[in-house]
């Protein structure tokens, strides 16, 4: 137990040398880029709850929101609701005593 403990604050010592080595670097640049956005409107009269027309962009990418993967994937959703409501039909209809 005694060597559990030796070996974990020797750890967290030689974690917090490195981060105090670190710190003494003070000079920091930075280099973000703003978000630019590609409207036809202001993005101030973009923000609420509905989408309003002139405020979005087409999507470059399937993945994007209103791409083809979008559209792909509320298909296959759809479809698989289908087979489980056919499912349930089907098995509501063998439980169901014939007249």
């Amino acid at each position: 137990m005694p060597a559990i403990l030796v070996a974990l604050s020797l750890t967290f010592s030689g974690s917090a040398l490195a981060t105090n080595t670190g710190a003494s670097d003070t000079s920091t640049s930075d280099t973000s880029i703003p978000a630019v956005y590609d409207l036809e409107n202001e993005p101030s009269q973009c923000i609420g709850l509905l989408p309003r027309p002139g405020c979005g962009k087409k999507p470059e990418d399937a993945g994007e929101r209103g791409g083809a993967l979008q559209y792909t994937v509320f298909g296959l959703m759809i479809f698989g609701l289908g087979v489980i409501g056919v499912g349930m039909k089907r098995s509501i209809k063998k439980q169901k005593p014939q007249l």
